[in-house]
């Protein structure tokens, strides 16, 4: 299998790269810069560019790919409200020319990486939320998502694009930049092994669904290798409140964290929680590393790493 991975170079794209490579993929990743916290690896072939230059994108998926992997995107949901039209032009305009390429030059597949945790918006009292849920995002991030997913349909009932587009919850894992403003889990543990305070906004009863990335990487591995299509939520099915996580870093820690407790932020809903069946029951996919142990992995390449 070729295969194609746009934004390969990131968290997330490491351990979807690893996972193709061990099953013996022919991998090329595409992507602006190479992995920051690794050396490149042996056997994968590396293309620069970026999802906004057209050019670049349509010239790399012409070397012809059975898969197309898109794991790009340019904004937070933070950043996203700062400048709904850079989201847009960046994202839902590259990500359609990007699928101009794909029919152009035939590729068989196409998983798309979208937002669990940003797309269905405010969810009110529902435990958990599957596919069929209402979608009223209320950061730009999670309406792009929505766009993106809108435009695959029409791709695949107009040039048969064969398509899936997973809903993620909140991924973390080694590799995650614990310096950024995304990946509460990451974030909050390296600062707690460096002795510094953490800030939570609101009060920390905001509830999300963790999942290490080894089984998102596993998710999208079996998205591209079986015959389904269309929109699948892939998360735990767990819910955890902030204040939960941080009492589950303790435990795993011995660390007691410092909080400096912010205003909540309009664009965080106060509570997703994905039902996962779908997915589970096309391809037999279930999350593999419990959170406890996910905790231990992330913990332990941060202190290797920075500590």
């Amino acid at each position: 299998m070729r295969v194609l991975i746009l934004g390969g170079s990131g968290f997330l794209g490491s351990h979807v790269v690893d996972r193709f490579v061990s099953e013996g993929a022919k991998v090329t990743v595409f992507d602006r810069n190479l992995e920051r916290y690794r050396a490149p690896k042996v056997g994968v072939q590396f293309v620069v560019g970026d999802l906004g230059n057209y050019g670049s994108v349509d010239e790399a998926v012409a070397a012809g790919f059975d898969a197309v992997i898109h794991l790009v995107s340019t904004t937070t949901p933070r950043t996203s409200n700062e400048s709904p039209e850079f989201d847009i032009q960046t994202n839902v305009i590259g990500t359609v020319n990007l699928l101009n390429s794909c029919v152009k030059h035939h590729v068989g597949k196409f998983v798309f990486l979208s937002s669990g945790g940003t797309v269905y918006g405010d969810i009110g009292d529902a435990v958990t939320v599957n596919e069929t849920h209402p979608t009223r995002p209320i950061s730009s991030y999670g309406i792009s998502k929505l766009s993106i997913e809108s435009y695959l349909h029409m791709y695949q009932r107009l040039y048969k694009l064969n398509y899936v587009a997973l809903r993620l919850s909140n991924p973390y894992g080694e590799r995650q930049e614990p310096k950024n403003s995304l990946g509460a889990l990451t974030i909050f543990l390296n600062r707690m092994l460096s002795g510094q305070h953490i800030e939570v906004w609101g009060d920390g009863t905001v509830t999300r669904d963790f999942i290490y990335a080894g089984d998102v990487a596993n998710a999208i591995y079996l998205s591209t290798i079986n015959s389904i299509g269309g929109v699948y939520n892939v998360g735990s099915g767990e819910g955890m409140s902030i204040r939960g996580l941080l009492d589950a870093l303790k435990t795993s820690t011995k660390i007691t964290p410092r909080v400096i407790w912010l205003s909540g932020r309009p664009f965080d809903v106060p509570r997703i929680v994905l039902d996962c069946n779908k997915f589970r029951n096309a391809v037999g996919w279930r999350p593999e590393v419990s959170l406890h142990d996910g905790i231990e992995i992330t913990a332990e390449w941060l202190r290797a790493t920075f500590h």
